[in-house]
């Protein structure tokens, strides 16, 4: 019998009526037929006896929130002990929302997002409260959020915007264009090993910084897990994306502008993808407002490196039990020498935005669905934004198609990038 699996950013609120418990594959499962089709975000429903053990893997749990002016609704949480572990998850319609935003914070534009989809102020939401049954995980499975968590060096902040009816910038929430991503990836291009993929589906990559000039080739995938029920994308290359068939059949007699269909493969055999085929975005634009946005230049002695060093050079020396072996001193130098050794391109990329802010003049003849020219990602990562049209996104949402979010871009100020 072959398991239901599917990745985190695709699970809904009906996932959760049919199975109340979903564990990590990767946590449970080693050694199972299954496990090969699997990565650190693939999720089945848990089996097993009720209640299950928190120390079982990693474990979603449906609980009921409950917001201050007492209105509910679904979503889940990780057992444990405090929002930084248990991290709950609400679901509004066909929406999902997070208030746990780790060293990076919940945006401004996020938090604006829930306020819309709740059609609730902050006043009528915190504190809220969620509750599981405790028939269904042992563990803590209850708590109260008051805000927005953001987690920096010197402790843990909580905080909202009150303003729901405008962004920070005073533009309106809903701009004409949106940044538009996957709501989790599945898989990795193949060949991965040393990311080989590069070099087949890409003309010209650069092996340092992760740019390229063009795609040539499709994208190579391992296995099926299973038949696609949206929009999907792999691990690794964030500004491509796969639909089933017939998805692209109804994008296409909608009149959706600046897309082809594209084929995807099967790595060991050859053959075509029956289930899923990539949406080729061909056009590139040039209209992302960089100014504020800290740069990476693809060249020997870049921006991170000098960055890392005095990081570095503020720590204290290894002690002499921490000291590297010879051995593995001498594997780190050939891999110095090997990296060295391939040349750089030249190109800048920019560390991508929490709120990004477009050059509206550019777009005024720019198709429903297109890629920023301007590079971004740090290290070896490199991907173009893709960008969609209201239109677009509007027939996402009334189709309720699975797999993307979107983030509305403002088309005034500087696009900003906000960490610790």
């Amino acid at each position: 019998m072959r398991r239901e699996l599917k990745q985190f950013g695709e699970l809904n609120a009906e996932d959760f009526q049919r199975h109340p418990v979903w564990i990590g594959c990767r946590t449970a499962d080693y050694g199972k037929p299954w496990y090969e089709d699997t990565d650190e975000e693939t999720f089945r429903p848990f089996t097993g006896a009720l209640p299950v053990d928190q120390n079982e893997g990693m474990l979603l749990v449906r609980v009921v929130i409950e917001l201050k002016d007492g209105s509910r609704y679904p979503g889940f949480i990780t057992p444990g002990s405090g929002l930084g572990a248990q991290q709950p998850q609400i679901f509004v319609d066909d929406r999902r929302f997070g208030f746990w935003g780790g060293m990076v914070g919940i945006t401004e534009r996020a938090q604006q997002e829930l306020y819309a989809a709740l059609e609730k102020g902050p006043d009528a939401i915190f504190p809220l409260r969620f509750f599981a049954n405790p028939g269904l995980a042992t563990g803590i499975v209850e708590g109260e959020v008051d805000g927005f968590y953001k987690k920096s060096r010197d402790g843990i902040h909580v905080s909202f915007v009150r303003d729901c009816g405008k962004q920070a910038d005073g533009g309106s929430t809903r701009a004409g264009w949106y940044q538009m991503s996957a709501r989790s990836s599945r898989g990795y291009p193949q060949p991965e090993s040393e990311f080989e993929y590069l070099s087949i589906v890409y003309g010209e990559p650069c092996f340092h910084c992760g740019t390229f000039e063009r795609q040539i080739a499709p994208f190579r995938f391992k296995k099926s897990v299973g038949a696609p029920s949206g929009f999907t994308q792999l691990n690794w290359v964030y500004d491509t994306f796969f639909v089933p068939p017939a998805i692209l059949e109804e994008i296409t007699k909608a009149g959706i502008t600046g897309f082809s269909p594209g084929p995807a493969v099967y790595h060991h055999t050859g053959e075509e993808c029956a289930d899923r085929v990539q949406l080729l975005i061909p056009t590139v634009v040039a209209c992302v407002e960089t100014s504020r946005l800290p740069t990476v230049t693809c060249r020997p002695g870049n921006e991170e490196v000098v960055a890392l060093r005095a990081t570095f050079a503020k720590q204290e020396p290894l002690s002499q039990k921490h000291v590297f072996s010879p051995e593995l001193q001498e594997h780190f130098r050939k891999q110095s020498e090997k990296i060295a050794a391939i040349p750089y391109c030249g190109r800048v990329k920019y560390h991508p935005p929490t709120s990004l802010a477009l050059i509206p003049d550019r777009l005024t003849a720019a198709p429903d669905l297109f890629r920023t020219s301007e590079w971004f990602g740090s290290g070896g990562s490199a991907f173009r934004l893709t960008l969609a049209s209201e239109r677009f996104a509007n027939l996402v949402r009334e189709r309720r198609w699975k797999g993307l979010e979107f983030h509305s871009a403002s088309q005034r100020g500087c696009s900003e990038r906000r960490s610790t």
